[in-house]
């Protein structure tokens, strides 16, 4: 069997810095993997659907295709959108063509690392926050609180959840530092690019008196998510439904 070519999935924005940013990234996979085939495609926002586009890639790459999806949490897009998507496509396509799906990106260990990084790369911040977009799916946040209950012990200082779209949220966690005693505080926004949200978020921490606020970068600012999604190219695919 042919080796793989892959094609990295993102939700889709209307923000055109989300599809720069994964594009450039599909660039640096194809580069570092000596010219082997690299795609994108998105679920959202996009002139066909996923299943259209995931068709036209395998026609034109003609080799087994492994699909990795750039989401940093196991939501609908990942457990149920993605696959549905893929198995359409397989309806349209040759029984010869093979398609899997790798394991999601927030699924790796080495993101840990990359968030560590940041906070270290900040070391004036007495504490921290994790801050995500939120889910209200029962257990749907239970990502974030595992990496905000592991990083403490790396790091050296508190780390505390916190979500856009439900509690706690970044305004309540920041009282809470505030009153406590800390003066400076960092922000790290637990998304992959930016966009409309983070500058969202970096309008609330300008508007907020009182503490000393530092906003990261989002993930792809970081120089070793790219190994990171190297690395998940060696991982076992995900069952078929």
């Amino acid at each position: 069997m042919s080796s793989p070519a892959y094609l990295l999935v993102a939700h889709g924005s209307r923000d055109p810095r989300p599809a720069k940013i994964v594009n450039h990234l599909a660039s640096q996979m194809r580069e570092r993997l000596g010219g082997h085939p690299v795609g994108t495609a998105a679920l959202e926002c996009q002139p066909q659907p996923l299943h259209e586009q995931l068709e036209r890639f395998c026609q034109q790459v003609q080799s087994p295709v492994q699909i990795l999806p750039l989401f940093l949490l196991p939501g609908v897009h990942v457990r149920e959108d993605i696959p549905e998507e893929v198995a359409i496509a397989r309806s349209h396509l040759p029984d010869r063509q093979t398609i899997e799906i790798l394991p999601y990106l927030g699924s790796h260990d080495g993101l840990r690392q990359v968030l560590r990084e940041q906070i270290q790369a900040r070391g004036d911040c007495q504490a921290w926050i994790l801050l995500a977009h939120g889910s209200r799916r029962a257990g749907g946040n239970a990502p974030i609180e595992a990496l905000a209950a592991q990083l403490p012990e790396q790091v050296g200082c508190p780390v505390r959840p916190a979500y856009w779209s439900v509690e706690p949220s970044l305004e309540r966690q920041l009282d809470e530092y505030e009153q406590a005693g800390y003066e400076r505080v960092g922000v790290l926004p637990y998304f992959l690019c930016p966009g409309g949200l983070t500058d969202a978020i970096g309008e609330q921490l300008r508007s907020r008196c009182g503490l000393h606020l530092d906003l990261s970068e989002t993930l792809s600012e970081s120089p070793h998510l790219m190994e990171v999604l190297l690395d998940l190219r060696q991982r076992v695919p995900v069952p078929s439904p």
